[in-house]
């Protein structure tokens, strides 16, 4: 199954941003896109170029070595502007992780959580006990689910997202544009959450007939705790992901094994899957990537302080 992340939606919809210089490159058999990312201003953009990959190169099954090395090799090529290379795996892709590594990719052992999205009735029985209840009072709450449909509505969200970065995660996000275009292709929208008319909080999701993505989530837990806006977004993913006859609920990331999680812990709760198909690094600059983790580190601590 090829990821939406790998399609040629994706490509055009990352050529469109402005934010990202959008590529692909390809051989016989397979091929391979992502985009090169980099923060506003000058030396904040110099230090942060990277190059990511979600989903992982497309190989289909029997491929030999020698063309999965080209296709590195081609990969390496266009995007030697960036300081370092990501490929997020979406699938098992041990299969080719001799060439990877031959290639100068280093594995990285990451987590992500699916959820199988079959029937209510199932799904519920998979969950924890406390989840089921807080589902239960978040509807009793008055609290609400419904896609946006509205440009202010998709503003609001990314006003709750960016605090929620700022003040937790503490990572670069996309800006504005890319949410408010992200909504406009076929396979995107916003999943919100409404009590009282006031959005607390929203999913910007990724659909394909298979499958849900998860890409940026946030809600109002801790002010809002009766309607649970996060839990009842999962929730709502999951539903409709059954009525609509999708089957896997990709939550996209829940760590690195022997750390510590607590979104990895939440995910869990929901009965999804626990897997490790990881990530694979190249690092084209190794000194700009030492020093620029540094410097982007301190920046975020500096804005957000």
């Amino acid at each position: 199954m090829t990821s939406w992340f790998q399609t040629e939606t994706a490509l055009q919809f990352f050529q469109e941003l402005r934010c990202v210089k959008a590529f692909k490159v390809s051989t016989k058999n397979c091929y391979v896109q992502g985009y090169i990312q980099r923060e506003p201003g000058l030396l904040k953009g110099f230090f942060s170029r990277r190059a990511v990959i979600i989903g992982g190169p497309v190989i289909p099954k029997g491929t030999g070595k020698d063309e999965v090395l080209k296709l590195m090799t081609l990969l390496k090529s266009a995007t030697r502007e960036a300081i370092y290379v990501e490929i997020r795996c979406e699938e098992d892709m041990s299969a080719y992780r001799e060439a990877f590594e031959a290639s100068g990719f280093e594995y990285q052992p990451h987590y992500n959580v699916k959820i199988k999205c079959d029937s209510s009735k199932e799904a519920l029985a998979r969950m924890d006990e406390n989840r089921r209840r807080q589902i239960k009072r978040a509807n009793e709450s008055g609290a609400e689910c419904k896609f946006a449909d509205e440009i202010d509505e998709v503003d609001a969200f990314y006003e709750l997202l960016r605090q929620h970065y700022k003040n937790k995660v503490k990572k670069p996000l996309f800006p504005l544009e890319f949410f408010e275009k992200m909504i406009s292709t076929d396979a995107g929208r916003l999943l919100i959450c409404t009590q009282d008319g006031k959005i607390i909080g929203g999913m910007l999701q990724v659909a394909t007939d298979e499958t849900v993505y998860d890409y940026y989530a946030c809600g109002l837990d801790a002010e809002f705790s009766v309607a649970s806006p996060s839990v009842l977004l999962y929730w709502k993913t999951i539903t409709n992901a059954i009525s609509e006859g999708q089957t896997t609920f990709d939550t996209m990331g829940a760590g690195v094994p022997g750390v510590p999680y607590g979104v990895r812990d939440f995910k869990l709760r929901f009965g999804g899957e626990l897997v490790e198909h990881g990530r694979y690094l190249h690092i084209n600059h190794k000194a700009l990537y030492n020093l620029g983790k540094l410097i982007v580190n301190c920046h975020l601590s500096i804005i957000n302080s």
